[in-house]
């Protein structure tokens, strides 16, 4: 009878640090495993600050030729679009009052000449005609010319 009840007793407890030890093992695997967010389906929209703390920021800082202004330009890349994103402020030299200020999307902000800005846009791949006859597609020049921006200084 003793040997009845000894045996019951070590097959129950044998039971539970079997039980315990495949718990333990579950919860160990699941505290490995760890939750990864996939950036390329999240599209984020980029943060604009306003412009008087861009001069602070990491911005490329151009002169005019006779130094009388300076442009500051922060390029913002956004995923999925292949052209930059631009945010350009340009202030007077003495008084730091903005003379200037915009956002653009191409390849490039820079000065064009003392009172000017020149904007380059983003020129996309070139595509093949649906038709076979070249002179029924239509040029497109939109999409290649300079914006030149006069600045009333």
């Amino acid at each position: 009878m003793a040997f009845k009840v000894i045996h019951k007793i070590t097959s129950m407890l044998s039971r539970k640090i079997t039980i315990f030890c495949f718990l333990s093992l579950t919860l160990f695997s699941f505290a490995q495993c760890k939750t990864t967010e996939n950036k390329a389906t999240v599209q984020e929209k980029p943060i604009l600050q306003p412009f008087k703390s861009m001069a602070n920021n990491k911005a490329s800082v151009q002169l005019n030729k006779d130094k009388s202004m300076e442009l500051h330009v922060k390029k913002i890349i956004k995923s999925g679009d292949p052209a930059a994103h631009f945010e350009y402020v340009v202030y007077k030299t003495g008084t730091k009052s903005i003379v200037k200020q915009g956002y653009f999307r191409g390849t490039n902000v820079g000065w064009n000449d003392n009172t000017s800005l020149k904007l380059i846009p983003y020129i996309g791949m070139e595509q093949i005609p649906t038709s076979e006859k070249l002179h029924d597609t239509i040029p497109s020049n939109s999409q290649t010319q300079i914006t030149i921006i006069k600045l009333n200084n």
